[in-house]
């Protein structure tokens, strides 16, 4: 070690509170560039360990793969692992409950599928025989059926075929089509599995999966193959050419794994979570080069005359470079470990406290978020980390490494004024007296200080509000869809028979607990507008039509709308109407609600028509056979309002309620296709207990009725959204506080360093005559200046960011400009707060310096 770097660690030494506030700057933005690294790496694994659940653990497929060819695939050298998978065939169902499922699907997986496969066993076990079978939980709830552990099924195997095509589990369910049996098959039940995603509600057949044996394979047989590849990344390539290796042209990739792994052609989730990861490195940087570069650039200005002495016997460019090079290594060493440790334990600690939480979400994967520390992650967090601390100590070393011996000795430049730049007008020295001048004279004195503390509190006041604004908006406008939900619970019944729907609602009725229900039923209808200029219904057509010069004739849609009697007397009640007046046989009348939504450019709401109460409207039926006329009708406009009936919100039409009778009267003369549309299919509750309520509402079900349920309970997707608002207000305003932190020592570091270094003068102050009082002023002047000035660029740039950000948001959804004033706030408290903290913790050293003694002093 040479003398210069002696005197370097001799120099930060002695100057020990600058050192640690620089320290603790680096320490700060290595702990968060870790932290965003690690956050990062922890959810891409666990979105690429739900995918493997949901979607499953292999890369690709390649279908109907002849068995003499397999090896092709499986003993490519891309391939780590392979695993066999084939449909045994469809099994018709005799008096299925669900209309639409009247099939299962019978798949067969080797021992590597089964665990690999998204099939996840709830009771009993896999099979390992090839006349055993497994069966998704909703086949096995088939009252029909009866199907429990233990019992033996024959299945009749074969496939589906609609005018000779065979169709498969992605076609849907066709009434045209036949089953052709090929042979039987009997197997034991071994246990149950959740309904895995390709046995959806759309699909045709329900689930059962069985062993695939590859000893029992004969050459003639076809076979899928599913791969994990060595490398991944290879995918698209390999894929391809071992599908033309084997003599396949049908292959598939997981494209959901693939794109949480970051290889996929279309990732944009991945590239989200990259594009963040990024803006959000960004500004760490911004932020910690602020910080360390003030560091190192009171320190060059500090030993300036250290430098000039040092150039003056013999020192190069290039060692004095060296030596603030130097310094920047030394902190570095000292606070990049620290903070990639304070990094990795501040994560880790913030994830074991979402964990609980984000498992209550993601409850249908069982996947937890871990703590994922890779090696990339270490090595990115100390490039970053010396990147920061090169580029801060850039300019300070270039500015020492120029000094002039006899400049820098006498520190001339130091004290370049002119006194023109220092005058301050008489209404200064009226409003703060002599103190508040002197402060003010003494920040135009020393801009480039000035500047930089200014600097700090502006880019944590942008940040502070612009991050308060964005959680602000973010969340109101996930809230807009949960505002309109206005039940409870909504539950949709899939059946073939309205009448044994309408039990079933009349049973959910009269359960405990229900304060309100609505059991809607709906006809789709249209009207023709001929002459645009004359219609009441411009904005409808402006809304829909966008080309509406070049067309003639504009089709409007309504939805005639039907309620249980209690729920219709109590909207036309709500309305101000008498519902008497609803219980006339002469004519067809409606309500007509003027209230809409339309999403093609932004999510406004809008009053669709311009008609008036005593208005009839001639409507006609959806054509479904064009060789019969559609259905025509009038009728009678009761009332305008803007209100909906308990339950229902916009759904892109113009909407009529209508009594029951006169619903029954438009229905009875619609085809028989329009007249299914008005079956009983919907109930909506309020209640005082939804969990319990949706509970015995499936039970009831199961138990008691045939067909399916869907269930909505929309305060469990409220909690949902809660729980996710509460994870991300934790790592925002965790990020935030980091942020603030970082400029809070920065403020700390430039503003006690700058009191520091005017220790002298604050001396020769009070050697002719400044008091303690006197002093205790000027230090407060000077902080509140320090707070207006840095106010007065933060807040006008923090309104711009909001409004940028408003726009983003007003893209897609209406909701009105608003600051996020708390913030805003808060943030005007805690600059001046932490101004004038940190000038009073200055200060105070200073007040009881011996003014002889401080006057010779080199060091602070």
């Amino acid at each position: 070690m040479n003398v210069l770097m002696r005197l370097t660690l001799r120099n930060l030494k002695l100057n020990r509170k600058r050192t640690i506030v620089t320290i603790i700057g680096i320490i700060l933005s290595g702990a968060m560039l870790c932290g965003v690294a690690a956050l990062i790496a922890s959810f891409q694994d666990l979105f690429i360990e739900s995918a493997k659940v949901t979607d499953g653990n292999y890369h690709a497929t390649l279908y109907e793969v002849p068995v003499k060819d397999m090896g092709v695939i499986l003993n490519n050298a891309n391939t780590e692992t392979g695993m066999l998978t084939r449909n045994e065939g469809f099994s018709k169902l005799e008096n299925a409950d669900e209309y639409m499922k009247p099939y299962i699907l019978v798949k067969a997986y080797d021992e590597i599928a089964l665990k690999n496969m998204p099939v996840r066993l709830t009771e009993g076990r896999f099979p390992v025989k090839e006349n055993e079978i497994v069966v998704s939980e909703q086949l096995s709830s088939q009252k029909t059926l009866g199907l429990k552990i233990g019992q033996e099924i024959t299945l009749p195997l074969g496939n589906r075929r609609n005018n000779g095509e065979i169709l498969d589990q992605n076609d849907e369910f066709l009434e045209t089509e036949e089953f052709e049996p090929l042979r039987t098959q009997t197997y034991i039940i071994t246990g149950m599995v959740e309904r895995p995603r390709f046995e959806s509600f759309g699909t045709p057949a329900y689930i059962a999966i069985t062993y695939l044996d590859k000893n029992s394979l004969t050459a003639e047989d076809t076979v899928n193959i599913s791969i994990l590849l060595e490398k991944p990344k290879k995918i698209y390539a390999a894929v391809p050419k071992m599908a033309e290796a084997a003599g396949v042209s049908d292959y598939s990739y997981n494209r959901e794994l693939l794109r949480w792994m970051g290889i996929t052609n279309n990732g944009n989730y991945y590239r989200m979570l990259l594009s963040i990861g990024s803006i959000i490195i960004s500004l760490i940087i911004i932020g910690s080069v602020t910080v360390i570069y003030n560091a190192f650039a009171i320190s060059v200005n500090e030993r300036k005359k250290q430098f000039g002495m040092l150039s003056s016997v013999g020192a190069t460019m290039k060692q004095i470079k060296k030596t603030v090079y130097f310094e920047g290594l030394i902190i570095g060493l000292i606070g990049i470990p620290i903070g990639i440790l304070s990094g990795i334990l501040g994560i880790g600690a913030t994830i074991s406290i979402i964990n609980p939480i984000l498992q209550e979400s993601m409850i249908d994967t069982g996947v937890s978020l871990r703590l994922v520390v890779s090696p990339m992650v270490i090595i990115f967090t100390v490039v970053f980390s010396a990147f920061i601390i090169m580029l801060s100590a850039y300019l300070p070393a270039q500015k020492a490494s120029r000094v002039f011996p006899i400049e820098a000795i006498r520190l001339t430049a130091d004290y370049r004024i002119k006194g023109k730049k220092l005058r301050t007008s008489k209404l200064t020295r009226w409003i703060f007296g002599f103190e508040g001048e002197l402060a003010l004279k003494n920040l135009k004195r020393n801009r480039k200080r000035y500047r930089t503390t200014v600097f700090s509190l502006f880019i944590s006041i942008v940040l502070f509000v612009s991050f308060s604004a964005f959680m602000m908006y973010g969340f109101e406008s996930s809230e807009i869809y949960y505002r309109d939900i206005p039940y409870d619970i909504s539950v949709y019944k899939f059946a073939d028979d309205s009448d044994d729907a309408r039990e079933f609602f009349d049973q959910v009725a009269a359960m405990e607990g229900i304060k309100e229900y609505v059991v809607p039923r709906t006809l789709h209808v249209n009207g023709i507008e001929k002459d645009f200029d004359k219609s009441g219904f411009k904005n409808y057509i402006n809304q829909y039509y966008q080309n509406r010069n070049e067309i003639t004739e504009y089709y409007v849609n309504f939805s005639i709308i039907t309620l249980n009697r209690e729920a219709f007397d109590n909207y036309i009640k709500k309305i101000g109407l008498d519902p008497s007046e609803f219980e006339s046989s002469e004519k067809v009348e409606a309500v007509l609600i003027n209230k809409d939504l339309v999403t093609f450019e932004k999510y406004i709401t809008y009053e669709p028509a311009d008609v008036s109460k005593g208005d009839v409207l001639r409507l006609y039926e959806n054509q479904y056979d064009e060789t019969k006329a559609p259905a025509w009708f009038d009728l009678e406009i009761a009332a305008v309002t803007d209100q909906f009936p308990f339950g229902l919100t916009y759904n892109n039409s113009i909407n009529l309620i209508v009594s029951e009778a006169d619903f029954e009267s438009i229905r009875s003369f619609m085809s028989e296709e329009n007249r299914q549309d008005g079956d009983y299919s919907q109930i909506m509750i309020n209640s005082d207990d939804p969990d319990a309520l949706e509970q015995s509402i499936r039970e009831l079900h199961s138990q008691k009725f045939a067909g399916t349920i869907s269930v909505h309970n929309a305060l469990a997707m409220q909690r949902d959204m809660n729980r996710t608002k509460l994870i991300i207000s934790i790592f925002l305003y965790g990020f935030i506080t980091l942020i603030t932190l970082i400029g809070v020592t920065n403020i700390f570091n430039t503003i006690n360093t700058n009191i520091a270094l005017r220790r002298r003068e604050i001396a020769m102050l009070k050697s002719v005559g400044l008091t303690p009082e006197g002093f205790s002023k000027m230090m407060r002047y000077e902080s509140i200046f320090y707070g207006l000035k840095a106010l007065l660029y933060g807040l006008p740039v923090s309104i711009l960011v909001s409004f940028l950000m408003h726009r983003s948001f007003g893209s897609a959804f209406d909701f009105g400009f608003r600051l996020p004033w708390n913030s805003i706030l808060y943030c005007i408290i805690g600059v001046f707060l932490i101004t004038f903290i940190t000038m009073v913790h200055a200060g105070r050293k200073l007040k009881n310096d011996n003014i002889a003694d401080t006057l010779k002093a080199e060091n602070l």
